[in-house]
């Protein structure tokens, strides 16, 4: 396997356990058993929640649209 096949694997690996865990979380019965919304409401406060919501969320637009920019300029579309 290439490092680039074995950082693409591990990545997507890591990425999808991540957000399955983030999901059982939140649909799991057990109060003991606590999704990062929790976490993250119960120890940053909300303005500083904000301000990092709002920052991921444009940085994933920007991100997404370069990739997308990229790939149809270099004609892989």
């Amino acid at each position: 396997m290439s490092p680039r096949a074995a950082w693409r694997t591990v990545f997507l690996g890591l990425t999808a356990l991540v957000l399955g865990m983030e999901v059982f979380a939140s649909f799991d019965g057990n109060p003991d058993t606590r999704p990062w919304t929790e976490e993250i409401v119960d120890f940053v406060p909300g303005e500083v929640a904000a301000v990092g919501i709002g920052g991921l969320s444009l940085w994933l637009i920007v991100h997404f649209a370069r990739r997308y920019y990229r790939k149809h300029a270099d004609g892989r579309e």
